[in-house]
């Protein structure tokens, strides 16, 4: 039996994973890794903007 994600499950994944990186990075930051957090917040910030592309896309195809 295998076990798939559902639809509104696979259109949050990047808003999560920033969610999570956002996390991270305060995780990270609090731990004394200082030398990374800029480069989880980097990947943060691309994840966003991936999230917003995505709300954009399915945006317009619902007003389609």
């Amino acid at each position: 039996m295998s076990v798939t994600c559902c639809e509104p499950c696979k259109d949050d994944t990047a808003r999560n994973m920033a969610d999570a990186l956002t996390y991270l990075g305060r995780v990270a930051r609090d731990a004394g890794y200082h030398a990374i957090v800029a480069d989880i917040l980097e990947i943060r910030d691309k994840m966003n903007c991936i999230a917003s592309a995505e709300e954009a896309d399915r945006a317009k195809e619902a007003s389609a």
